[in-house]
């Protein structure tokens, strides 16, 4: 192992995963790209997204494969690329189809840099700091959440002096990552496992009851917290648009948006020292306030005397959601790490966001046509089924780790 490239990555790794957690400045103004520079109306645009997420589904397996061909390491790389070839389609892409291939590449992107996950677990291994990967993944998400706060601010600004200008900056960023990406090394043995070993000792995951639990809630607290997201915020819309004009709708709207930017930050900064005092029970008690965030929208919007009172109870449930985005990702991703032999983590990981992207698939396609003939309401309610069920999954996950230390103690 080389101490300085390992010093260099320690520091390089929180900087390179917050700046490469999504298409800086692009999620932004994408709607308002796509709709102003490329001129695609509101079906165009969703079933870009739909498109893309069930491109990567089906692809899931032949991804799964080159992974373990090429390596952790590789993977990351290959991710950066791809991310920074998506940004460049996104731009420049002259018709639908070629847009749509960008919006596939920006999914694909996301499986490969899902590796780097793996690598920071085992670089801390090696370096005795193995209780580290929370502290360091918190550092990353600041990072990212402070870089979309600030974005949130310039983005509209930098697209009315030219609607160019966040997409040219999307694009920067994307190869500044990816020359990142360059030092993101697993120095470990399970960087990549020779085809010759994982015949000899058949590397599968063992499907454990905790790990098939743990799968289940990834992939159903993640689609709950996006569709809460986007159809919280279109709810609240939809109330503030019967009580406010447009303007003033606008500039709540933007306002709470703001605010929950801050949060999202905070949020981050604060879950190590969080998690540090309540350990396991993190992975219930964030559930639980998803669980709040969609209950308190829901009885915001049936309050009708006082409408300061009501848009305060709805942006609260709004604002718990970003609250508990990042926190959940960090401490299910350490516990699965944590869970699994080294050979397997590259399986399971992708196996978890493969659950997420199903769920957040079927989910979209059945909301969109729920919507159809039926009130935002009948969506959030759904939202609130589907908390709870989730909250229960979470409480089996939390008896089923405990019982497991208890065992190996």
């Amino acid at each position: 192992m080389d101490n300085k490239k390992m010093k260099k990555f320690n520091k390089i790794f929180p900087l390179f995963a917050g700046l490469s957690g999504d298409l800086l400045f692009w999620v932004a103004i994408d709607t308002l790209f796509l709709t102003v520079v490329k001129n695609l109306n509101a079906s165009q645009i969703v079933s870009l997204t739909s498109i893309s997420l069930i491109s990567c589904i089906l692809l899931q397996i032949p991804l799964l494969k080159i992974i373990k061909k090429i390596g952790n390491t590789n993977s990351v790389k290959l991710g950066s690329l791809l991310l920074l070839i998506s940004s460049i389609l996104l731009t420049f892409g002259p018709n639908y189809i070629v847009l749509a291939l960008g919006k596939v590449l920006y999914e694909i992107a996301f499986t490969f840099q899902n590796m780097a996950n793996a690598i920071l677990k085992n670089n801390l291994e090696l370096q005795g700091r193995d209780e580290e990967y929370i502290k360091v993944k918190t550092k990353s998400n600041t990072i990212y959440a402070t870089a979309t706060m600030i974005i949130a601010f310039i983005a509209s600004p930098m697209f009315n002096i030219n609607n160019y200008l966040p997409m040219f900056s999307c694009i920067l960023f994307c190869i500044i990552c990816f020359v990142l990406s360059f030092s993101i090394i697993d120095f470990s043995n399970y960087d990549k496992i020779k085809t010759e070993e994982i015949k000899k000792k058949k590397v599968k995951v063992k499907y454990s009851k905790l790990i098939i639990i743990l799968i289940i809630s990834y992939g159903l607290f993640y689609p709950i917290v996006n569709s809460g997201q986007s159809n919280g915020k279109l709810f609240i819309q939809q109330e503030l648009l019967l009580n406010f004009d447009v303007k003033t709708t606008a500039l709540i709207i933007g306002g709470i948006l703001c605010i929950s930017r801050v949060i999202r930050v905070i949020s981050n900064i604060f879950f190590n020292n969080i998690h540090n005092k309540c350990k396991e029970k993190v992975g219930v008690i964030l559930p639980i306030l998803l669980f709040s965030s969609i209950v308190l929208m829901i009885l915001g919007s049936i309050i009708a005397r006082s409408i300061i009172v009501k848009f305060v109870i709805m942006s609260l449930g709004y604002v718990i959601i970003l609250f508990v985005r990042d926190p959940f990702k960090v401490y299910m991703q350490n516990l699965a790490l944590n869970n699994v032999k080294r050979e397997e983590q590259q399986t399971l990981l992708t196996t978890m966001e493969l659950s997420r992207k199903v769920v957040r698939a079927i989910m979209s396609l059945s909301f969109t046509i729920i919507l159809v003939n039926n009130p935002m309401i009948t969506v959030m309610i759904i939202l609130f089924i589907l908390s709870i069920i989730e909250i229960i999954i979470s409480i089996k996950l939390y008896k089923l780790v405990v019982n497991s230390k208890v065992i190996e103690e």
